[in-house]
């Protein structure tokens, strides 16, 4: 037998008492011991099993992105974050929405900075993907896009698709009456709430649902379902 061949089969043989002793052990280790002695011999094994989970996770992202059908896109300036869900799940009871027929997303994170370059910047980004099917926003926000003719017309578009509103209608949103949803779960904080569509909704008869609601539909949801008791 070679030099190296005995090399070889002590190194075999020490690896092979060290875990026989890790063995009778592991049971008295403590749990840094632990980790020290996984991390020591299979941190190869733990890297390549962190990738391996990440890579499904994002596979999963994928799929499901690529198969799920988003009904509406809604965009809060400066909104609570905290309430999107909220209102996701309120609106989906309103409008009849079950998962199975798709998500309803409502964006709250665009701060309200008066027309500033990190508002805006993203709300442009968002439109210009076509992923703001309606935009909730302040005054100014309304008349800088409402100018460069970034709405639809918002009459023809309540008429087209049989929703109503509570506020008031201009060419191109509604300014909501006080007492909105919005303003009862004080998810704004600018008094005057103005709501529209962009040219590019993917999904504008959902929106004008989304804009009736908004007005107080889910006061009139509650007052059915009292009148149905």
């Amino acid at each position: 037998m070679s030099r190296e061949d005995i090399r070889e089969e002590n190194i075999r043989e020490e690896v092979v008492k060290e875990e026989e002793i890790v063995k009778e052990t592991w049971g008295t280790m403590s749990v840094w011991k632990k980790l020290e002695y996984l991390w020591m011999y299979y941190k190869s094994w733990l890297f390549a099993a962190v990738i391996l989970v990440g890579l499904i996770c994002l596979g999963v992202t994928m799929y499901k992105g690529m198969h799920t059908k988003v009904l509406l896109n809604a965009v809060v300036i400066g909104g609570d974050s905290q309430k999107a869900q909220w209102l996701e799940e309120s609106f989906a009871e309103y409008a009849g929405i079950g998962e199975k027929d798709g998500e309803v997303r409502v964006r709250a994170n665009i701060p309200d900075d008066k027309g500033g370059a990190t508002s805006k910047t993203a709300l442009t980004t968002l439109m210009g993907a076509d992923a703001v099917d309606v935009l909730v926003c302040s005054e100014s926000v309304f008349e800088e896009y409402a100018d460069q003719d970034g709405f639809l017309d918002m009459e023809t578009l309540l008429d087209e698709n049989g929703t109503g509103y509570s506020g008031t209608l201009s060419a191109y949103g509604v300014l909501l009456d006080s007492g909105n949803i919005l303003e009862q779960e004080a998810m704004t904080s600018y008094d005057k709430i103005y709501v529209a569509v962009p040219v590019n909704s993917q999904n504008p008869e959902t929106a004008a649902k989304f804009i009736e609601y908004l007005g107080g539909g889910a006061d009139c949801m509650e007052d059915d379902t009292e009148d149905g008791n």
